[in-house]
C-alpha cells in the first residue's frame, strides 16, 4: 500500500513518525528564533506574522468549504449559537483585565494579562516555550477543522495482481 494511503488516505495524510519529529524540531527551533527577538521590532513582527499567514493559508486549503451541520438526532447536539462560549470566555477575560487594571495596589498584587506575559517574556526559555505552545495551538486548530480523511478503496487488480 502506498505510504499516502497507510494513514487513512485522503488528500492530507498524517505525517509519518520521522516527519512528525522533524516538524516538532523545526517548531522548537523556530520558537527559539522567535524568543531571541525583541518585542515590537520588525524582526519580531515578521517572525510572529509568518505563522499567522501560514495558519490562514492552511485553513483555506484544508478546511471544508461547506461544513455539514450536525443533525439533531446525532450524539453531539447542534447548538444554535456555537460562538456563545467564546463570547463568554472573551467577556470574562476582558472583565478580569479591566478589574485588575483598575484595582488599587501594586501590579504584583493585581496582575493584568499583559503584566503576566511580560514576566514570562523576561526569560528566554519560557518565551520560547510559550511561542512553541502558540505554534502547536495553531497546528491543532488546523487539524481539528481540517477535512476528515476517508479511506480510499485500493484499485481493482487483475488476476495477476497488477493494477488495471
Amino acid at each position: 500500500m502506498p505510504p499516502a494511503l497507510q494513514h487513512g488516505g485522503g488528500r492530507h495524510p498524517k505525517p509519518d513518525r520521522p516527519q512528525r519529529i522533524a516538524l516538532v524540531l523545526a517548531g522548537v527551533a523556530y520558537a527559539f528564533v522567535a524568543a531571541g527577538t525583541t518585542a515590537f521590532t520588525r524582526s519580531a513582527n515578521i517572525v510572529t506574522g509568518l505563522p499567522i499567514v501560514a495558519l490562514a493559508v492552511l485553513v483555506v486549503l484544508r478546511w471544508p468549504l461547506r461544513p455539514r451541520p450536525l443533525r439533531a438526532d446525532s450524539d453531539r447536539v447542534a447548538t444554535p449559537h456555537p460562538w456563545r462560549a467564546w463570547l463568554i470566555l472573551f467577556g470574562a477575560l476582558v472583565a478580569w483585565e479591566l478589574a485588575e487594571y483598575a484595582a488599587r495596589g501594586s501590579r504584583a498584587d493585581h496582575p493584568t494579562l499583559s503584566s503576566m506575559t511580560d514576566a514570562v517574556d523576561r526569560y528566554f526559555v519560557l518565551k520560547a516555550v510559550v511561542f512553541f505552545l502558540w505554534l502547536a495551538l495553531g497546528v491543532a486548530i488546523v487539524r481539528k477543522g481540517g477535512r476528515r480523511h476517508h479511506h480510499r478503496p485500493e484499485p481493482a487488480t487483475a488476476a495477476g495482481g497488477d493494477a488495471l
